[in-house]
This record gives structure tokens, C-alpha cells and sequence, in this order.
């Protein structure tokens, strides 16, 4: 009745629940950054009242409130010998060290007495919040406590030193850069796998193509791997794999190098010989002169971020090139500790650190091999909804290019009914990648159902597929087209099929895989080709009366009864001509100038 008094009420309802769900609490004192109770309970003697000033500012700060105007009276009581009270001082100045930096070099001593603490706690938040003084003028003493958390008798002070790395590494100081990167090696050759993988992140951050640390600690990485955190797995596997690229280049038995040599055939490239002698340092006696290898190696040597950001200066990115090499996977020791060390993770429960390992497999196992790598991809695939798009990602990948690894398998990537749009047309990829003669009729009965769902635009999709399938299975074309006519005359008895509708897609993309099927050998296909011809005068969507009427002038000397019904079509064609749309028009001109007896 009142709207303008809406919004008033609204907010007043608000605030009532907000005060009925409060009542019988404390919680009201942690909302006013006004309180004049904070700065006096800073001041106060006991460190209980201390520790209530503190807590009330950080569920301030965790409001989005800003009470930085508190920044001295709670530098002053970070000598407090409460640990308490220490530790919420350091939440503090941590959120607040980078914004007013020079009020925090005030409890510098501080940081550095705290440094020396026998409780490692301490040693640690003392080097976190020097770490956060993002100020040059400082840097060197950060870099010297740094330096000495990272050789600290607690695993906990030396993670924290790793963390600190970057931080101090962003103040881009050049005459630091090489003490930080002899900090991240010190680090790297920790037998902690907590540490071990901050240092992984460190490296990654701050020198990415240093792999001379790695090889200094190659050994202890690959066998401490498997007890790392994961996500810092996940860093160490991409370091470790980039730096056996580097060292050795690709392994002459695995699917990469098949893959390459033809890829490198079809670009009317030189084909690699990949039995070529190795030297006793496992390095092959001559070089690649291929640039498709070399480009492959610089993209996981470099890391695929900056691969592609160099290799968009192509000058820049050809005469880089060094010559790619081979290695074997049998006798070379550090392909066989990180393939060995990897194989464990293959079963972890995180989908990413398994897609790592899986890479990892895919480009450095021998072939005979690879297979190792299906049942837990399959297994991530049921067991994590999260990321099931980035693992049917993945596995369309590996199944273009083995899809025998998953033709076992294929009911595994039937679509169910709770899968993303995304997810149900990768699944549809991978289908008609692995189906064959044994699996199509399972296939073709699960694709029925597909057609069937309302959302067409994925039934579109299946319609494709079942193009793709006719074309990986020629002696199935028939029986696929006939399938797709029928679909047709069914879409047609549709009266509301429009051009952009969903109908209407799913009529064009039959009409795309009927036409992708005949163009494989038109001759086999006449009564098909007249069956679409005679469709014309029902079917009024422009997209698909153009393929039809393409497939006019192509195949307008096909058999024996196309050529006769040929004027019948043309006639039909020029009556309705001033009706159709613009690239109907131009389609029935280019098609009427290819006809035989257009030129008679």
C-alpha cells in the first residue's frame, strides 16, 4: 500500500532477526569499530582485557571495517610475552603491514628478537609479518632472516620461509635474485615434504627455468614426491617433468613421439629417426632439425604459459630453437624414478594431482604402457562431479589419439542425467571417437534416448555424433543415414520449426552428417540424394534448404535418376527463387551454373 516505506521495512525486519538471533550474546560488542573500549583495553595491564581488544579488531577486519586508526597501540604490544596476545598482534599487522608499511618498521626489532624465540610459533609469525612489509629499504634484512628460518630446526619456520620467498622475490631487486634462488635449492633439499612443496611453489614463482637446482636435488624430489601435500604435487610433478624434457628430451618409445613423427609426416616434414644411437650420456649423436619437435620440447620446458606468450614473436621463437632430442624411457634413470615415483599418484584423491601423474604417463611411458593410466582417470570420472569436465577434457585427448585404451570402457561415457551441457558434448566426442562394430548398437540405442531429450541443442549434438560414427564405421553409413531420414520426416511433421530454434537445429545438423556421410562415396547413396531433393518443398529452413540445394550441383551427375529429375528440381527452384532468403539465392545461382544442363 506504502512503497516508499518498502525498503524501511524491509531493512527493519533485517534488523530485528538480526537482533532476536543476537539476544543471550556477546556478539554485539565485535560490531562497532567506534568502541571506545578498544583502545582502552590495549592500554589495559591483564592480557585477558588485551586479548578481548584484539579479538574484537580482527572480527572487525573479517566485517570488511577498517580500524588501522588502532595500528600504534597494537605494535606496541607485540613485545607482549602472552602468547596469546603475540600471536593476535601478528593477525593483525600481517592484514595491515602492507598498507601502512612505515608504521610497521616500528616493531622491526621486535620481529627480529622474536626471531631468536625457543618457540618456533613465534620464529615463524615474526618472519611472516617481516615477510608483508612489501618496503625495499628493508628487504635486505628480510632476505637475512629468511635465509636463517630456512636452515630452522622446525619443519614449520622452514615452510614459512618458502612462503616468504615470493613475497620478497616481487620487490624485483636484482642484487637479491641470486641469494633467494640459492634460499629456494637450500629449500628443495629438505627431507620435509611439507617443505619440499612450499619450496616447489617458490621455485616456480621465482625461477621456473633454473633447473640447475633441480638436478642437484633430482633424486630427493622424485623419492619424497609421493608424501608432499597434494596441490604442491601437483607444482613438483610439472617442475620434474619439464626438467627430464630439458635434460634428456622426449622418450623415443612413447605415444608423444608416434604422435609427432605424424604430425610431422603429414606437414610433408622430415621424419624423425627416432632409433637413432644414443651416446653414453644417454643424449642422442645428432640433433632434430624438425621444428615441430623443438616446439613441443620448448612448451614443456618453459611452461605452456610462457611458451605461448614468447612463441607469439615468431622471429623470436625460430631462432630459439636448439634441435630437439630423444632419449630411451628403458635405460634412462631419471625417466624410470619420476614414471616410478608418479605411478602411486595415479590413485590419489585429488582429480588434478591424477590428471598430473596421467601426463606425466602420457608423455614420458613407453606405449605399452600408457595403459596403466585408463582406470583412474575412469575411477576420477565417477567419484568427482567437481571436475569431471577437466577429466573428459583430458581424455578426449587420449582417446583422439589411442581410442583403444577406452573401447572397453565405453559405457563409462554414456550421459547422465545430472551432467552439465559442457560435459554431455565432450561425452558425445569421446563416444564417437572409441564406438566400434562390437559397441555401435549399444552406442546407437543410448544415442536414441539423446534425441529424445528436450534439450535440443544437445540432441543436435548426438545427431552429429552419429555422423562422426557412420564415418569412423563405413559399413554402418546405411544404417546410420536411414536413421537420420527418419529423423527428418519426423523433425518435418514438427508445423513450429523456425530458423534459430532448437527444432531447427537439430533438422540442419541431420541434414550436415547425411551430407558428410554421401560425400564418402556419393554413388552409393542416389536414392538418398532424391529423398532430400524431394524434402525441399517441406523443409522452409534457410540453413538447410541451402546444403540441399548444394547437394544438387554436386551430385547432379549421379546415377541414373538424379540427371532425368534435374530440370524438375531447377523448374522448382526458379518459381520459389524470389521467396527465399539471401543465401538460398546465392546457393540456387551457384548451384544452377554447375548443372550440365544449364550449359546445353
Amino acid at each position: 500500500m506504502f512503497p516508499q516505506f518498502a525498503g524501511t521495512s524491509e531493512t527493519l525486519s533485517k534488523a530485528a532477526s538480526s537482533l532476536v538471533f543476537r539476544i543471550g550474546t556477546d556478539a554485539h560488542l565485535y560490531d562497532d569499530p567506534e568502541d571506545v573500549n578498544i583502545g582502552a583495553l590495549l592500554e589495559s595491564r591483564f592480557d585477558s582485557e588485551k586479548c578481548e581488544a584484539l579479538k574484537r579488531l580482527l572480527a572487525l577486519i573479517a566485517q570488511g571495517f577498517d580500524v588501522s586508526n588502532f595500528f600504534p597501540q597494537v605494535v606496541k604490544n607485540v613485545a607482549s610475552q602472552s602468547l596469546e596476545v603475540k600471536k593476535l598482534v601478528y593477525l593483525y599487522l600481517l592484514h595491515y603491514a602492507e598498507k601502512r608499511p612505515n608504521e610497521a618498521l616500528l616493531s622491526i626489532n621486535c620481529f627480529q628478537k622474536d626471531l631468536g624465540d625457543p618457540n618456533p610459533l613465534v620464529r615463524a609469525w615474526a618472519l611472516r609479518a617481516m615477510a608483508g612489509i612489501r618496503l625495499h629499504v628493508i628487504s635486505p634484512l628480510v632476505l637475512v632472516a629468511v635465509g636463517k628460518c630456512a636452515r630452522d630446526p622446525s619443519v614449520f619456520v622452514r615452510k614459512c620461509a618458502a612462503n616468504a620467498l615470493p613475497k620478497l622475490h616481487e620487490l624485483r631487486q636484482e642484487e637479491i635474485t641470486s641469494a633467494i634462488e640459492e634460499i629456494v635449492g637450500i629449500l628443495l633439499n629438505d627431507r620435509s615434504p611439507g617443505v619440499v612443496g612450499a619450496a616447489a611453489a617458490a621455485f616456480a614463482s621465482i625461477c621456473p627455468n633454473n633447473f640447475t637446482l633441480i638436478g642437484r636435488n633430482y633424486r630427493n624430489l622424485c623419492q619424497i614426491l609421493p608424501d608432499v601435500e597434494e596441490w604442491g604435487q601437483i607444482l613438483l610433478i610439472e617442475i620434474l617433468l619439464r626438467y627430464v624434457v630439458a635434460s634428456h628430451g622426449l622418450v623415443k618409445e612413447s605415444i608423444m613421439s608416434s604422435l609427432l613423427c605424424i604430425e610431422s609426416s603429414h606437414s610433408e616434414k622430415d621424419v624423425f629417426d627416432v632409433n637413432v644411437a644414443l651416446e653414453d650420456n644417454g643424449i642422442p649423436s645428432r640433433t632434430y632439425d624438425s621444428e615441430l619437435v623443438n616446439l613441443v620440447s620448448r612448451s614443456y620446458i618453459e611452461g605452456l604459459g610462457e611458451y605461448l606468450t614468447r612463441s607469439s614473436d615468431t622471429n623470436a621463437r625460430l631462432s630459439d630453437l636448439n634441435g630437439a632430442r630423444f632419449t630411451s624411457g628403458q635405460t634412462n634413470d631419471d625417466v624410470k624414478l619420476l614414471l616410478q615415483c608418479t605411478s602411486p599418484l595415479l590413485w590419489s584423491h585429488n582429480s588434478a594431482v591424477v590428471l598430473a601423474a596421467a601426463g606425466v604417463h602420457w608423455i614420458m611411458s613407453p606405449k605399452e604402457d600408457i595403459k596403466r593410466i585408463v582406470k583412474p582417470l575412469l575411477f576420477i570420472l565417477r567419484s568427482s562431479g567437481a571436475s569431471k569436465y577437466v577429466v573428459l577434457c583430458n581424455i578426449q585427448v587420449f582417446a583422439k589419439a589411442l581410442p583403444h585404451l577406452f573401447v572397453p570402457h565405453y559405457e563409462d561415457f554414456f550421459v547422465s542425467s545430472s551432467d552439465s551441457y559442457q560435459s554431455k558434448a565432450l561425452k558425445l566426442e569421446i563416444l564417437s571417437s572409441i564406438v566400434t562394430e562390437s559397441s555401435i548398437s549399444s552406442v546407437f540405442k543410448e544415442f536414441q534416448d539423446y534425441i529424445r531429450d528436450p534439450d535440443r541443442r544437445f540432441a543436435a549434438d548426438t545427431v552429429a555424433a552419429i555422423g562422426l560414427c557412420a564415418r569412423r564405421l563405413p559399413k554402418m553409413a546405411n544404417t546410420c543415414v536411414e536413421g537420420l531420414l527418419a529423423l527428418i520426416r519426423q523433425e518435418l511433421l514438427t508445423s513450429d520449426i523456425e530458423s534459430g530454434n532448437g527444432e531447427a537445429d537439430v533438422l540442419i545438423q541431420s541434414i550436415i552428417s547425411i551430407k558428410s556421410i554421401i560425400k564418402q562415396d556419393p554413388s552409393c547413396h542416389e536414392k538418398v540424394i532424391i529423398q532430400l531433393f524431394r524434402s525441399l518443398d517441406s523443409i522452409k529452413v534457410p540453413e538447410a534448404r541451402v546444403m540441399i540445394i548444394w547437394m544438387v550441383g554436386e551430385y547432379s551427375s549421379v546415377g541414373v535418376k538424379i540427371p532425368r529429375m534435374l530440370t524438375t528440381v531447377l523448374k522448382y527452384l526458379a518459381w520459389c527463387f524470389k521467396s527465399e532468403a539471401v543465401e538460398t539465392k546465392l546457393q540456387i545461382l551457384n548451384t544452377t551454373i554447375k548443372c550440365p544442363c544449364f550449359h546445353i
